[in-house]
């Protein structure tokens, strides 16, 4: 294991094991090169800078969604004093909350699924099965994943592991 302010680990040569120590770049490429895998384990680092990505993704699409919205109602606005108020304000309103949904919809869908497999992957780490994800479908059961996410690796965790990387796990351990 490294110490927590140790350079970053080399990456392993395969997939199928835990990179501990990854750097955010690393971390990055392995969320979308694991697009839909949920066997195998993800480490603290995997997970938690998966995590950032996207929260720095959604808070950029967030602010530029935003300024399209009031973008838009200023457009119709304007429009509005040619035509009738009422109706221009509702369609303002209409026009704004679709720009809203179909925006979240383009960046949200694209990490939704390697969001759940990086989560389901760092359960199996921690040696959970990754059917403790459905807690978060509980209100307030996010946060016990959040709280799974940065408990320790547990070394029974290698049964979740898929049977390609039982192999190099015995080379790496002798």
């Amino acid at each position: 294991m490294h110490a927590v302010y140790d350079a970053p680990a080399p990456e392993p040569t395969s997939l199928d094991l835990p990179f501990y120590g990854a750097s955010f770049d690393a971390s990055v490429r392995r969320f979308f090169r694991k697009y839909a895998v949920f066997t195998g384990r993800a480490s603290r680092s995997e997970f938690w800078w998966a995590m950032l990505f996207q929260c720095i993704v959604g808070s950029i699409a967030g602010v530029v969604l935003s300024i399209v919205m009031v973008a838009v109602v200023v457009w119709v606005v304007v429009g509005a004093e040619q035509e009738d108020g009422a109706t221009t304000m509702i369609n303002a309103i209409v026009a704004s909350t679709l720009v809203m949904v179909i925006g979240l919809a383009l960046v949200t869908l694209p990490v939704l699924l390697p969001s759940i497999a990086v989560t389901v992957r760092r359960l199996h780490d921690t040696n959970r099965s990754g059917w403790w994800y459905l807690i978060s479908l509980i209100p307030f059961g996010g946060y016990a994943i959040y709280v799974f996410g940065a408990l320790e690796s547990d070394a029974a965790g290698i049964r979740f592991d898929s049977q390609r990387a039982l192999p190099q796990m015995e080379q790496i351990s002798s």
